[in-house]
């Protein structure tokens, strides 16, 4: 166990006898055992014994942080070969925060709402620009956290400045006086009143205090970026903290007094580990809920549009970008200790499997029943 999985298994106990969501338990719980002896083992071994690895299955949740290593690269690399190579906007919506208090309880529909008022905004704008409704390209991924890692559910959008005519004929561009913060925040203020007061009927028990605060409300700030000549640079920002998880353990100092230091830019915050736990909980959102949504002809279904648009646009072939996000924790494809051999890079070949707390023959033999960790072991074995 690494040191987060420690603070975590230590109040498994509270967390299960607790009346927190189902879904919430079980992701604490599969993360909490993610690579240890509770899971199934593999030995994988260079077809010229160069080198061997024995490894714990991981739980591939969205809200392990160590899992999400690995997917996040992946993500950054195939979004970058999805978008086109033209200039873009970077748009952020969020929710008011006096429906903060309600958003445990109401996950999947909160979050809902905010996808939808968020691109409905983006669309209807952009029908009162032009007389023919075009189709647009955005790409929208859930936040849900702040600085501080509290909750703070917000959507970013990657928006095309280039959008396809009605007619697929010719290409239209997104002028800037488009995304006029007053524009933006009367349209948006619109469709999210209408949505929660929606919810509000369908859940009556939300109270009155929250449908008079639904209709004091006047103006939810919208942030809007500048043009960039590139979508990789915010493409690289948000694979940070994409999939429903926000902790990067190298910002984390975890101390023996029962506290935990958050590294965060040029902030650092305290929290004991109860706090911690409490706050990593609140971001954990129902497996059913996609972070992650494809709009307009950046989505699957619009493959053809998107073809489309590059030949329009004359570009028969895209420029391949070395920009990588900057986490060494991440390995390259090629690396990956358990699929190539760092020496001589065969494909690892797998040796032997075993079930939970069994220990591999390889590893009984030169070590006894109490294994190195992975990471001794990765060294020891090479």
């Amino acid at each position: 166990m690494n040191e987060f999985q420690q603070v975590l298994y230590k109040q498994i106990d509270k967390i299960q006898a607790s009346n927190l969501p189902t879904h919430v338990k079980k992701v604490v719980s599969a993360v909490a055992l993610c690579r240890t002896n509770a899971m199934k083992g593999r030995v994988y071994s260079c077809p010229n014994g160069h080198f061997s690895i024995f490894m714990r299955e991981s739980c591939n949740n969205r809200s392990c942080p160590t899992c999400q290593s690995e997917n996040k690269r992946k993500w950054n690399s195939n979004t970058k070969e999805k978008v086109s190579n033209s200039t873009h906007y970077h748009l952020v919506f969020k929710l008011p925060s006096f429906l903060y208090p309600y958003i445990l309880s109401h996950y999947k529909e909160f979050i809902e709402i905010l996808f939808e008022a968020s691109s409905n905004t983006i669309l209807k704008l952009i029908k009162y620009s032009f007389d023919l409704t075009p189709t647009t390209a955005f790409i929208s991924v859930l936040h849900t956290h702040g600085d501080a890692y509290q909750l703070h559910p917000h959507i970013h959008i990657l928006l095309n400045s280039i959008a396809l005519s009605k007619n697929q004929d010719k290409i239209l561009l997104l002028d800037e006086t488009l995304f006029k913060l007053d524009n933006f925040n009367s349209i948006y203020n619109q469709i999210l009143k209408k949505e929660l007061i929606l919810l509000h009927k369908k859940h009556p028990e939300l109270g009155n205090q929250f449908r008079d605060n639904i209709n004091n409300l006047h103006k939810e700030n919208i942030f809007v970026s500048k043009k960039y000549d590139s979508p990789f640079p915010i493409i690289d920002y948000l694979s940070k903290t994409i999939k429903g998880n926000a902790l990067d353990l190298n910002q984390v100092d975890f101390f023996d007094n029962g506290s935990i230091n958050l590294h965060k830019k040029d902030k650092s915050f305290s929290f004991s580990n109860h706090e911690f736990v409490n706050r990593y909980i609140k971001h954990i959102i129902p497996q059913n809920i996609k972070s992650i949504r494809y709009s307009g002809f950046y989505s699957s279904a619009s493959r053809s549009k998107y073809d489309l648009v590059n030949q329009l646009l004359e570009i028969n072939s895209k420029e391949e970008t070395e920009s990588k996000i900057n986490d060494d924790s991440i390995l390259d494809e090629n690396h990956k200790f358990h699929k190539s051999c760092p020496f001589c890079n065969q494909r690892m070949i797998l040796l032997e499997e075993v079930d939970e707390f069994k220990v591999p023959d390889i590893v009984y033999i030169k070590f006894g029943k109490d294994p190195p960790t992975e990471e001794l072991f990765t060294r020891l074995v090479a």
